[in-house]
């Protein structure tokens, strides 16, 4: 049972709702890009009044999205005690970004058998936006920028369809990516979409599966050394 540590989260970054949005489903995107980019701490207490004060919305919706986010492994709720932001489990990040890893390296495959002249300058004007962006403060701006790299090698690969169905099972590997572009070298991601874009233009398929496997599953020695940081942060 954990302790109660903080309670404070008067400082929601509060987002536009979508036309037509239900409010559940804003309360918990809301949420979720604030778990995410860390504005929420991992191991912070919530409360449902607490929620309902910051996004002057009625208790009902919010205990609904905390129903949903407790679904989706971003909350834990502990009766008696309270609700709690779930820390960062770095096995489940590990088996998120193999899951990444085996599907983009078929991905990776059957893009560079259909590459043109036009793809690369699509994805290269996306490398040029994450480094015009690299040095902002909004970290979540550059996560997008990275998702979308990755997003246009599925479209490429005709296989959009099968990047949607990820993207539900990529969110708390985006916290922790969030989280190494607030820490660690922002550097590496750019240099690694280069030498990616690169390899693939000169349909060397065996170094872009090399580019790819690290690409997607450093994230591991990352964690450990943001562990040894912020140990709070991190499931024992």
């Amino acid at each position: 049972m954990p302790k109660r540590k903080n309670t404070s989260i008067n400082n929601i970054i509060l987002i536009n709702k979508d036309k037509n949005e239900a409010i559940v489903d804003y309360v918990v995107r809301c949420l979720e890009y604030n778990i995410v980019t860390m504005n929420i701490k991992p191991g912070v207490f919530i409360s449902e009044q607490a929620v309902s004060d910051e996004l002057k919305i009625s208790r009902t919706p919010i205990r609904e999205a905390f129903y949903r986010l407790e679904k989706s492994g971003f909350i834990e709720i502990y009766p008696q005690v309270g609700t709690m932001i779930s820390l960062i489990d770095i096995n489940l990040i590990d088996e998120t970004s193999f899951m990444r890893m085996v599907l983009e390296k078929e991905i990776v495959k059957i893009v560079i058998e259909n590459f043109t002249d036009s793809y690369y300058d699509k994805i290269r004007k996306n490398i040029d936006s994450y480094s015009k962006n690299i040095k902002s403060n909004n970290p979540y701006k550059l996560l997008e920028i990275d998702n979308k790299f990755h997003e246009m090698l599925f479209k490429i690969a005709n296989k959009i369809n099968v990047y949607n169905w990820l993207k539900d099972y990529i969110k708390h590997f985006n916290r922790a990516r969030v989280f190494n572009i607030l820490e660690m070298d922002r550097n590496r991601t750019l240099i690694e979409h280069r030498e990616l874009l690169d390899s693939i233009k000169n349909q060397d398929v065996k170094k872009s599966m090399n580019i790819i496997e690290h690409h997607l599953t450093n994230v591991h020695n990352d964690l450990l050394f943001l562990k040894d940081k912020f140990p709070d942060y991190f499931k024992k």
